[in-house]
Protein backbone atom coordinates (compact mmCIF):
# COMPACT_ATOMS: atom_id res chain seq x y z
CA UNK A 1 0.00 0.00 0.00
CA UNK A 2 2.71 2.03 0.76
CA UNK A 3 3.98 1.95 -2.93
CA UNK A 4 0.59 1.86 -4.53
CA UNK A 5 -0.09 5.42 -2.58
CA UNK A 6 2.93 7.07 -3.42
CA UNK A 7 2.47 6.34 -7.38
CA UNK A 8 -0.88 7.15 -7.21
CA UNK A 9 -1.79 4.06 -9.33
CA UNK A 10 -5.84 4.74 -9.19
CA UNK A 11 -6.28 1.87 -11.64
CA UNK A 12 -4.97 -0.69 -9.80
CA UNK A 13 -8.41 -0.99 -7.36
CA UNK A 14 -10.82 -1.64 -10.65
CA UNK A 15 -8.43 -4.22 -11.92
CA UNK A 16 -9.19 -5.53 -8.87
CA UNK A 17 -12.89 -5.57 -8.63
CA UNK A 18 -12.57 -6.90 -11.76
CA UNK A 19 -10.80 -9.54 -10.42
CA UNK A 20 -13.76 -10.48 -7.65
CA UNK A 21 -14.54 -13.74 -8.42
CA UNK A 22 -11.00 -15.34 -8.55
CA UNK A 23 -10.27 -13.77 -5.50
CA UNK A 24 -13.49 -14.88 -3.90
CA UNK A 25 -13.11 -18.52 -4.83
CA UNK A 26 -9.06 -18.29 -3.56
CA UNK A 27 -10.44 -17.25 -0.60
CA UNK A 28 -12.35 -19.36 0.21
CA UNK A 29 -10.53 -22.26 -0.30
CA UNK A 30 -7.37 -20.95 1.65
CA UNK A 31 -9.71 -20.63 4.78
CA UNK A 32 -11.32 -24.41 3.99
CA UNK A 33 -7.61 -25.30 3.70
CA UNK A 34 -6.19 -23.75 6.19
CA UNK A 35 -8.94 -25.04 8.56
CA UNK A 36 -8.43 -28.99 7.18
CA UNK A 37 -4.46 -28.32 7.60
CA UNK A 38 -3.88 -26.35 10.65
CA UNK A 39 -5.05 -27.04 14.45
CA UNK A 40 -6.78 -24.17 16.68
CA UNK A 41 -3.60 -24.23 18.24
CA UNK A 42 -1.58 -23.54 14.92
CA UNK A 43 -3.86 -20.81 13.96
CA UNK A 44 -3.53 -19.18 17.07
CA UNK A 45 -0.07 -18.96 16.93
CA UNK A 46 -0.16 -17.56 13.68
CA UNK A 47 -2.94 -14.88 14.33
CA UNK A 48 -0.84 -13.63 17.52
CA UNK A 49 2.34 -13.07 15.32
CA UNK A 50 0.36 -11.48 12.79
CA UNK A 51 -0.64 -9.26 15.48
CA UNK A 52 2.42 -8.26 16.78
CA UNK A 53 4.38 -8.15 13.53
CA UNK A 54 1.29 -5.40 12.64
CA UNK A 55 1.72 -3.91 16.00
CA UNK A 56 5.47 -3.16 15.62
CA UNK A 57 4.99 -1.69 12.20
CA UNK A 58 2.23 0.68 12.89
CA UNK A 59 4.50 2.19 15.70
CA UNK A 60 7.22 2.98 13.42
CA UNK A 61 4.77 4.27 11.09
CA UNK A 62 5.12 8.35 10.47
CA UNK A 63 2.14 10.75 10.51
CA UNK A 64 2.78 10.92 6.56
CA UNK A 65 2.75 7.19 6.21
CA UNK A 66 -0.30 7.13 7.87
CA UNK A 67 -2.02 9.22 5.67
CA UNK A 68 -1.55 7.73 2.42
CA UNK A 69 -4.47 7.08 0.62
CA UNK A 70 -4.87 4.56 -2.42
CA UNK A 71 -8.19 3.14 -3.84
CA UNK A 72 -9.26 0.08 -2.55
CA UNK A 73 -11.44 -2.65 -4.61
CA UNK A 74 -14.69 -2.42 -2.86
CA UNK A 75 -16.53 -5.71 -4.56
CA UNK A 76 -13.73 -7.64 -2.13
CA UNK A 77 -15.11 -6.65 1.09
CA UNK A 78 -18.21 -4.62 2.79
CA UNK A 79 -15.30 -3.15 5.29
CA UNK A 80 -13.20 -1.61 2.00
CA UNK A 81 -14.44 2.29 1.09
CA UNK A 82 -13.58 3.66 -2.17
CA UNK A 83 -10.95 5.42 -0.87
CA UNK A 84 -8.54 4.29 2.22
CA UNK A 85 -5.76 5.80 4.61
CA UNK A 86 -2.60 3.55 5.74
CA UNK A 87 -4.49 4.11 9.13
CA UNK A 88 -7.52 2.83 8.00
CA UNK A 89 -5.94 -0.05 6.59
CA UNK A 90 -4.60 -0.55 9.79
CA UNK A 91 -8.09 -0.61 11.22
CA UNK A 92 -9.87 -2.65 8.75
CA UNK A 93 -8.62 -5.53 10.45
CA UNK A 94 -10.31 -5.53 14.06
CA UNK A 95 -13.62 -4.48 11.76
CA UNK A 96 -13.09 -7.49 9.53
CA UNK A 97 -12.35 -9.97 12.69
CA UNK A 98 -15.40 -8.27 14.52
CA UNK A 99 -17.61 -9.07 11.90
CA UNK A 100 -16.66 -12.60 11.64
CA UNK A 101 -16.53 -12.99 15.31
CA UNK A 102 -20.47 -11.72 15.18
CA UNK A 103 -20.90 -14.00 12.95
CA UNK A 104 -19.55 -17.04 14.70
CA UNK A 105 -20.86 -16.33 18.10
CA UNK A 106 -23.77 -17.28 19.56
CA UNK A 107 -26.33 -14.96 20.70
CA UNK A 108 -26.99 -15.58 24.39
CA UNK A 109 -30.37 -16.69 25.90
CA UNK A 110 -32.13 -13.93 28.33
CA UNK A 111 -31.60 -13.61 31.70
CA UNK A 112 -33.75 -15.79 33.53
CA UNK A 113 -34.96 -16.76 30.36
CA UNK A 114 -34.98 -20.35 28.55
Amino acid sequence: MHLIGRLGWSRFAATLNAAHRPFHLINYAGSAGGGRLLSPRRMATIMDATITALDRRLARETPAALALTMHFPTRWDPYFSDTMTVLDVYHYGTEHYDHHRRQLTLARPPAGGT
